[in-house]
Formats: C-alpha cells, sequence, structure tokens
C-alpha cells in the first residue's frame, strides 16, 4: 500500500502526527507476523458492497521475491527475475522485469492490500491507528485493528486477526466513507491461510496455456501504464503519441470506479494507437500533481508529447461520458 504524503506546518502539529503513527499495537504485530513468514497461501473473496457477488482470489508467496497470483481477470508469476502477466480474457500475456517497484504497484491495489506486508514491512503504516478489542464473528473471536490512510480518513481500514499468529483474516476497506455519493467500501474475506508451509518453486513458473499468445513488444507498448511522467514523456516523443494521465489516490471512491469500468475494456485498450497512459498518485508524487494544479480526483489529462495539457477533466461521470472525452480530444481510435 502506498503511503500517503503530509504536509504538516508547526512544530506541534508534527509532533502529534508522530505520535499517532503506529500507535496501534494491534496493527504493529500483523505487520511484524507476516513480514516474519517465509511463505503465505490463501484462498480469498472480496466483495464490492453494491457491486454483486464475492470474486475469488488465491495467492502464493515466497520468500525472497516468489509471487504467483491468480485474479478474476488475470495470473501473474513472479519468478524472481521476471513478472509474467496473462489476461484471461485476451488470452494473452506478457513480461517484464521483476524489480522492487513493479512489486510495490503490484501490492498496491485494494483487493491485494492485506498481503503487502509480506514484502514490505512499511505497508501498514498507518496516519492514525487504533485496537477496537475483540470481535466475536462466525467461527470464533478476531482481535480487531481499525488503521486510517490518510489524514482526512477517506481510506480505512478495519482488520479482524487471528488470535493465534495475528495475520488478518477479514478486513473491511471503506473509501469516501464520510461522503454517500462517493463512497466505495470492499469485503476481504480469507476462506484459507496457511503460513510457513512447503510451496514447491514449480509453483512459481509460467506454463502458457495452449490457445495463448505473447504479445510483441509493440503490443506491450500501446497498452502498458507508465508511473512516471518523464519516462511517459519519452515514449510519446519517441512514438508520436499524446499522453493520457490519470490522477488518482487510492482513497478514491470515484478513481476505483474509474479504473474498474474503464480502464481493462478492450475499448479503452484501442486508444494505445493514440497514446501513452500515465497514472500518478497524488499522494506519492505531489509534486507532479501539483504542478499541474490537481485539486480533486480523478483528474483525467490529455498531454501533447511534450507535457503540455491539450484537455482535461475533472471527475468520473461513468463510461459514455469518459470516452466522449477522450474522442473529443483525440477522436476514435
Amino acid at each position: 500500500m502506498r503511503r500517503p504524503i503530509i504536509f504538516i506546518a508547526g512544530t506541534a502539529l508534527a509532533a502529534y502526527a508522530v505520535a499517532q503513527v503506529g500507535s496501534s499495537t494491534l496493527l504493529t504485530s500483523f505487520g511484524k507476523a507476516i513480514n516474519d513468514a517465509k511463505t503465505v497461501t490463501s484462498n480469498y473473496t472480496i466483495q464490492t458492497i453494491t457491486k454483486g457477488g464475492p470474486e475469488a482470489y488465491t495467492i502464493a508467496l515466497k520468500k525472497p521475491n516468489l509471487i504467483r497470483i491468480d485474479t478474476p481477470t488475470q495470473t501473474v508469476v513472479a519468478d524472481g527475475k521476471e513478472v509474467t502477466t496473462y489476461d484471461k480474457a485476451d488470452k494473452t500475456y506478457f513480461k517484464q522485469p521483476e524489480t522492487p517497484g513493479e512489486l510495490k504497484t503490484l501490492f498496491s491495489t485494494e483487493e491485494l492490500h492485506v498481503f503487502a506486508g509480506f514484502f514490505d514491512s512499511n505497508a501498514y503504516k498507518a496516519v492514525r491507528s487504533k485496537d477496537l478489542g475483540t470481535k466475536n464473528i462466525k467461527g470464533g473471536t478476531m482481535s480487531a485493528v481499525e488503521a486510517s490512510y490518510d489524514s482526512k480518513d477517506r481510506k480505512v481500514i478495519t482488520y479482524l486477526l487471528s488470535p493465534d499468529d495475528k495475520i488478518a483474516r477479514k478486513a473491511q476497506i471503506d473509501l469516501n466513507k464520510d461522503e454517500p455519493d462517493k463512497r466505495l467500501s470492499m469485503v476481504f474475506d480469507t476462506k484459507s491461510l496457511a503460513v510457513n508451509g512447503n510451496i514447491p518453486d514449480s509453483t512459481f513458473v509460467f506454463d502458457p496455456p495452449a490457445d495463448s499468445r505473447e504479445l510483441t513488444l509493440a503490443e506491450i507498448n500501446s497498452t502498458k501504464w507508465y508511473y512516471d511522467l518523464d519516462e511517459a514523456k519519452k515514449v510519446a516523443q519517441a512514438s508520436n503519441k499524446m499522453i493520457f494521465v490519470d490522477f488518482f489516490a487510492t482513497w478514491c471512491g470515484p478513481c476505483k470506479m474509474l479504473e474498474r469500468e474503464c480502464f481493462g475494456t478492450d475499448d479503452f485498450k484501442k486508444y494505445g494507437s493514440k497514446l501513452v497512459f500515465c497514472r500518478i498518485d497524488v499522494d506519492d508524487q505531489p509534486s507532479v500533481a501539483s504542478a499541474y494544479g490537481i485539486t480533486a480526483m480523478p483528474t483525467q489529462d490529455i498531454l501533447d508529447k511534450n507535457g503540455t495539457v491539450v484537455k482535461q477533466m475533472i471527475g468520473y461521470g461513468g463510461v459514455e461520458t469518459f470516452f466522449s472525452f477522450l474522442n473529443s480530444a483525440v477522436g476514435a481510435p
């Protein structure tokens, strides 16, 4: 999980903020327990409230750098050198180097957040956190802890930890819970979890399905997301394309809706023939957000290849509005 960057003026306020970080002993215990683990395997579900039924996920992690994740749409396998991503709908896959930055991006999503601490000891550094005591739930008693990952409580996660190993078995993720029209809630529910079990290395070998194909370099570049605007500019200049920039925040509910409803669709991917895709987390890169005058999320900018704003849309008004914006800026793909 990406840690928000918070600007605080004044010594007294700074001292207050430091005192609040990591104030929960349970959250500290959770982070240590999962980071100390040598292996983790789990089957779990993610349910977005008001968005249909639960979706199944499977994950296998092994120190120092082996990963296998199966989601409803993708299989991701990291063998220590490369990360292979297989798209189940398109039956295509591509490979890229396994780097710390790539792993951070991989575990930045809410769907994988609970396991981010396996590789990153700082994954659960909340702005504020507090122990909520024990909760009686179906199947037994768990310890509850609430963590806010944003100074305005726009991203709050409540974890339910096993009293045996201190690792979360359930969690509720609330984004913008105080704004009904922007609120988004997700429920993480573990069906099985094993720590420090034996996982054969063959688990982390990607075996392409018989009817799949590997994407060419040109195809990869046409749909690849960049998280560094300077890098996106270089690609845009080399390919004579414009740049689509999604300014987002991990606590932003409409940002999640835009990502879910648009970015993964074939209709959006077609714009790769005209655009270089870039995403900027405003909490991770505040200087970039400030340079473009970003004050609300999501904000989508169309830039020329040198980084000058050509067209901008603030907020997310639905699929039709979003694609109308793209068409008005660059034309139909």
